[in-house]
């Protein structure tokens, strides 16, 4: 009866540390995700951060394009104002749309390209975007590595027990996947 305990005691201690190894592993790949959008909120911001800049040299070419600047400014706007992840992404792609439209209009207007501070900011902003894409595909990486830990056995007992629920990746939009090629007039 005694070794009997003994092995039932050891077993659920097996068991309990099992489960503890567990848990702690998948927080710590929930914990990555975290850290990756976190690395890709810095970026956003400092994009964010150069709208105003590019906005003030293009109003000055553009006068007639209101509806451009405003649909950057109130992306950035809702960019700050976004109080989660969700939030976070969903502005951030409100951005991606309203660069892509003052890229396109400025390619209408060789003047503006021509502007030394349009140029040095589109450069700027080129970076921030190459930046912006090597750690939306960090987070997609850490974000799948923790989908996939929570919903493989064993690992997924644990999860359930815990309510860990899956993230969602960063998706790119439809417009973004077009690709028009290079154009020439």
């Amino acid at each position: 009866m005694t070794i009997t305990l003994i092995v039932v005691f050891v077993l659920l201690l097996l068991a309990i540390g099992w489960g503890i190894s567990i848990y702690n592993r998948l927080i710590n790949t929930r914990n990555q995700v975290s850290n990756q959008f976190a690395n890709i909120d810095v970026i956003l911001k400092q994009r964010a951060d150069q709208i105003p800049q590019l906005v003030t040299i293009t109003e000055k070419a553009m006068e007639h394009e209101e509806i451009l600047f405003t649909s950057l400014s109130d992306a950035r706007q809702n960019y700050f104002n976004a109080k989660n992840m969700n939030d976070k992404i969903a502005a951030s792609n409100e951005m991606n749309r309203a660069l892509g439209n003052l890229i396109a209009i400025a390619e209408n207007y060789p003047t503006l390209i021509s502007g030394e501070q349009f140029t040095q900011l589109q450069i700027a902003l080129s970076d921030v975007e190459n930046k912006l894409a090597q750690r939306r595909e960090g987070f997609n990486d850490a974000t799948t590595e923790y989908n996939t830990a929570i919903q493989m056995f064993p690992d997924s007992l644990i999860a359930n027990a815990f309510r860990f629920s899956a993230l969602p990746l960063l998706d790119i939009s439809e417009d973004e996947k077009k690709y028009q090629g290079v154009q020439f007039k």
